[in-house]
C-alpha cells in the first residue's frame, strides 16, 4: 500500500487518526465516500485492528516498531499479527499471499461467498506488501481478481492503491503488463479516484511500446480505453498508432476479437479507413462464429463511423435477423439503429424486427432506446413509398415520442455556434428562424425548405474532422428525402475563420447549395 495513498486517503477524511507510538495525529475533511474508503481500508473487522495499526504505523512514518502487542490482540479471526519487519521479510522472497490468490484463481470456488471469504485473507495481508511487489507480482495480482471477479471495498481499496503504484513507476512495466492491467480494472468496473491518472500514465507509456502488444493486449487496452472514454490528446495518437500496427496482426485475430477492436475505436469515434477495411473484410466470412450479441456490437461500430461494408454488413444483417429471438432489447434497437443509418433496413426487416420488440416487456428497453426507436422509424418511413405501412408498435412508438421529446427539450437551447450564424445571416439581410426540422433536428431555417445544418465535434469523428459520423449522414439523408436542401456547416470549420470572412464564407456556401 503505497503511503502517498493512504495519506491522500486521509486528507479527504472527516477522521482524526492518531498514529499508535507517535505523537502524531492527521485530520482530515474528507467526503462520505473517502470516509468508506478509508473505513475499508484501516476498519477490518474489530479483531484484525492491530495487524492494521502495525501497517499504518509503518505507512506514515511512525517507524518500523517490532514492539509486541498483548496476546490478546496478536490473533485475530485466525490471521496471526504481523510486524512490519516480518512483512517486509516475507516481500522480499517469492510471496506467499499472491500465490494463494493465484492458487484460489485455479480452483475458481462457484460459491460466491466462499470465494470471497477465501480471498479476504491473503488480501488483507498483501495490503502493506504492495508497494515492495515488482510489477510482474502487480499484474498477476490485478489479473487473478479480475478473473475471480470480487467487487468489493477491499479489492477497490488495493487497485486504488496499485494505480498510485503503477503510475508512479509505470516506466517498469511492459506494454503486455500495463494492457493486462486495463483489462482487469475493465472486468472488476473499478473507476477509482487514481484510475483516469493511471491511463494517462499507461496511454504515455504503451504510446513508446505498443508494438510489443499481441491482438489480446490491443483489445483490452483499446476496451479500458473505450469504456472509460479517455478521450485525450495521448489517447489519440496511440489510437493511431494501434490501428497502423494492427494491420499487420489482424490475421492473428479471432472473430471476436475483431469485433471488440472496431466497437472500442467507434465508441471513441476514432476513424481510421484502412484499418475498418482490412478488419471489416477479415471479418465477413467469420460472421458465422460470433455470439449473436457480438454481431450486433459489430454492426453498431459499423453504424456508429458510418462504414458501409457491403458484403460485411450484408452477412450481419442475415444472422441478426435469424438472431432476433436471442437479442436483448439493448441489442434490438442498437441493430434497428444500425440498419437504418446504414440505410440497409428494408420494411420487411423493419416489421420481422418490430415484432420481436412488441414481445418483450418495458423493463428490457432504456431510455436511450426509445430515442433510437424514433429515430428508425423516422428513417425507414422517409425511404418508404408508404411511410403508414411501416411503423411501430402502438405502444412502443407512445414512449419513444416521449423520449424524443425529452431529448429535444434538453437541446432546446442554440447553441453559441447556432447563434453566431444567425448574426452573420442577420449581416447578410437572410431571412431566417431557428426550429426543429421534422422533429429531428435543430437548424436555421431559411426559405423553400432550405435549412443551415450546424454540426458540433460529436457529429464528426475525432481523429478525422471533416468526415461525418454515421448518425450526421443519416440524418441529412433523411431531410433530404423529406424535401428539404440541408446545407451542413461543421463548427471547426467555421471556427477558424476570421469573423470579417465569415459572411463571404457563408455566402458562397449557400450558393453551391443553390441556396442563395
Amino acid at each position: 500500500m503505497a503511503r502517498s495513498h493512504l495519506l491522500a486517503v486521509l486528507k479527504r477524511s472527516r477522521l482524526i487518526v492518531h498514529i499508535p507510538g507517535s505523537q502524531q495525529s492527521y485530520s482530515a475533511n474528507i467526503s462520505t465516500s473517502a470516509s468508506k474508503e478509508l473505513t475499508s481500508l484501516l476498519g477490518f473487522p474489530a479483531s484484525t485492528w492491530p495487524y492494521a495499526s502495525a501497517v499504518v504505523r509503518e505507512l506514515l512514518g511512525g517507524g518500523r516498531s517490532q514492539q509486541k502487542t498483548s496476546s490478546a490482540d496478536s490473533v485475530a479471526d485466525g490471521v496471526a499479527q504481523s510486524t512490519i519487519s516480518t512483512v517486509t521479510a516475507e516481500a522480499r522472497q517469492p510471496n506467499s499471499d499472491l500465490a494463494r490468490l493465484l492458487q484460489i484463481g485455479e480452483s475458481s470456488p462457484a460459491n460466491r461467498k466462499e470465494l470471497a471469504r477465501q480471498v479476504v485473507v491473503p488480501l488483507q495481508r498483501l495490503c502493506p506488501q504492495l508497494e515492495y511487489l515488482s510489477p510482474n507480482e502487480i499484474t498477476q495480482l490485478v489479473a487473478v481478481l479480475g478473473h475471480l471477479q470480487v467487487k468489493d471495498s477491499l479489492v477497490d481499496i488495493v487497485l486504488e492503491a496499485v494505480s498510485d503504484i503503477v503510475a508512479d513507476s509505470v516506466q517498469q512495466y511492459k506494454a503486455p503488463q500495463l494492457a493486462t492491467i486495463c483489462g482487469a480494472y475493465v472486468q472488476l468496473e473499478h473507476r477509482g479516484s487514481g484510475y483516469t491518472m493511471l491511463l494517462d500514465a499507461i496511454v504515455g507509456q504503451v504510446l513508446r511500446s505498443f508494438k510489443d502488444l499481441d491482438a489480446s493486449g490491443l483489445v483490452s487496452l483499446t476496451h479500458a480505453l473505450a469504456e472509460t472514454e479517455h478521450d485525450s490528446e495521448g489517447t489519440g495518437k496511440l489510437l493511431k498508432a494501434i490501428a497502423a500496427g494492427a494491420l499487420d496482426l489482424v490475421p492473428t485475430f479471432s472473430p471476436g476479437q475483431l469485433a471488440s477492436l472496431l466497437a472500442s475505436f467507434s465508441h471513441l469515434r476514432h476513424y481510421d479507413e484502412p484499418m475498418y477495411r482490412v478488419i471489416s473484410r477479415q471479418a465477413a466470412p467469420t460472421v458465422a462464429a460470433l455470439e449473436p450479441q457480438q454481431r450486433s456490437d459489430l454492426l453498431h461500430a459499423l453504424a456508429v463511423v458510418g462504414h458501409d461494408e457491403p458484403e460485411l454488413v450484408a452477412a450481419l444483417r442475415d444472422h441478426l435477423l435469424e438472431d432476433a429471438g436471442q437479442l436483448s432489447g439493448c441489442a434490438l434497437c442498437d441493430v434497428l439503429w444500425s440498419l437504418a443509418v446504414l440505410d440497409q433496413l428494408s420494411p420487411d426487416a423493419f416489421r420481422r424486427m418490430c415484432a420481436r420488440l412488441e414481445q418483450l416487456p418495458l423493463g428490457a428497453f432504456e431510455p436511450e432506446n426509445f430515442q433510437q426507436l424514433y429515430q428508425v422509424q423516422r428513417m425507414v418511413q422517409a425511404a418508404s413509398q408508404d411511410p403508414l405501412t411501416v411503423q411501430l408498435p402502438t405502444w412502443i412508438w407512445a414512449y419513444a415520442a416521449s423520449a424524443w421529446q425529452d431529448r429535444l427539450f434538453a437541446e432546446s437551447n442554440f447553441t453559441p455556434l447556432q447563434q453566431s450564424i444567425c448574426r452573420t445571416l442577420a449581416d447578410l439581410g437572410v431571412w431566417h428562424e431557428e426550429k426543429f426540422l421534422q422533429n429531428m433536428t435543430s437548424a436555421i431555417l431559411l426559405r423553400d425548405k432550405v435549412a443551415i445544418h450546424p454540426e458540433g465535434p460529436t457529429l464528426y469523428s475525432s481523429s478525422w474532422p471533416r468526415r461525418p459520423l454515421g448518425e450526421t449522414l443519416a440524418v441529412r439523408r433523411t431531410l433530404t428525402r423529406h424535401g428539404w436542401t440541408v446545407v451542413p456547416l461543421a463548427k471547426h470549420e467555421w471556427m477558424a475563420l476570421a469573423s470579417h470572412k465569415r459572411a463571404a464564407y457563408l455566402r458562397k456556401l449557400l450558393d453551391d447549395a443553390g441556396a442563395g
